[in-house]
């Protein structure tokens, strides 16, 4: 009985359809931030942990055998889509009075920061040589240098510049050259039960992380130092369970592969959308409840995928630049 709800099947998930469900779950939650935080707080936490690093992490091992050629192939690409929906993405400060060119220069607006920082990523993977990448001592002191980097620069994302992300994510990205298909085919035909345990585990750990680190914390020079790196290891760990249960359910099958590769609109374009529809429901001084945010997520969804699948819309997507002298490679 246990051997029959356990997975039979090697196949690697079908990554742009696991891409459109993370999209979608990023726009729940940018509605869910619009309710009472004690109401979510749990939810929120989950999907902080998880929809940002996921994307990370997909990109990165997609793109692990990624070339020069095709680098340089997808830089321009990159910066289109920053310089477009980082232009876009500024209407709603420019409403609100935000508006400045230093917050336009060095905040990048809902996330267009990752489309920046793939390229710079990749770069720092293809200037190692072959025998770090393929050495998993040295991918682990890289993750570990990465996740000191990535405490330390934690405050500085609000405070100074969105563009800390870029070193704030990269232990994601790090993550996975130490993870191959092989590792996922294997996690993938674990028992289920196994799998529901390390996420109930897992969800309970955090629900409680206050109380489980909090005997660490003493009023002294060096206690709140130690909570602070403690807490973000202890997320870090957390956000890493809970991202292995979303690749263990994820679809195998290329069944929405149409709808799927349109993921990125999602991605893009619904923070423009959610401006809108939270501002139409400001003039009727509509209350903002779960059910609400489901309708206005499903919506939302809804609308980016049919704008993403207008030619012109789609062509600021995901940009594609021909170059008359390609190199050999």
């Amino acid at each position: 009985m246990i051997q029959i709800l356990s997975k039979k099947h090697n196949e690697q998930p079908y990554w742009p359809t696991l891409k459109l469900i993370l999209s979608s779950l990023i726009v729940l939650n940018f509605y869910l931030s619009f309710m009472e935080i004690h109401e979510v707080f749990l939810l929120g936490k989950i999907f902080n942990l998880t929809l940002i690093p996921m994307f990370v992490f997909i990109v990165a091992f997609i793109t692990k055998s990624t070339t020069w050629v095709n680098w340089r192939n997808n830089v321009a690409p990159a910066i289109i889509i920053y310089c477009t929906f980082q232009t876009i993405d500024s209407i709603p400060l420019y409403f609100s009075g935000d508006l400045s060119l230093k917050k336009y220069i060095l905040f990048p607006q809902n996330g267009v920061w990752f489309f920046l920082a793939t390229p710079i990523w990749q770069a720092i993977f293809l200037l190692l040589p072959k025998t770090i990448k393929n050495n998993k001592a040295a991918l682990l002191f890289i993750l570990a240098i990465s996740l000191i980097f990535s405490y330390l620069v934690n405050d500085y994302r609000e405070k100074s510049s969105g563009f800390f992300s870029i070193i704030y994510y990269f232990p994601y990205f790090v993550l996975a050259y130490l993870i191959s298909e092989n590792h996922i085919s294997s996690f993938r035909n674990k028992n289920i039960f196994i799998i529901l345990c390390i996420t109930t585990l897992a969800i309970i750990a955090l629900y409680y992380r206050i109380n489980i680190i909090g005997f660490i914390y003493r009023k002294n020079e060096y206690g709140l130092y130690l909570y602070e790196i403690t807490t973000y290891l202890f997320d870090f760990l957390i956000g890493i369970l809970l991202s292995t249960t979303i690749v263990y359910f994820s679809l195998s099958t290329n069944r929405y592969a149409k709808v799927s590769n349109n993921a990125l609109g999602i991605y893009l374009i619904h923070p423009i959308i959610c401006f809108a529809l939270l501002y139409g429901l400001k003039q009727f001084d509509t209350q903002i409840n779960f059910p609400l945010v489901i309708f206005l997520t499903l919506l939302t969804v809804t609308i980016a995928l049919k704008l993403a699948s207008n030619s012109v819309i789609h062509w600021f997507i995901s940009p594609v630049i021909t170059y008359k002298n390609k190199p050999d490679g």
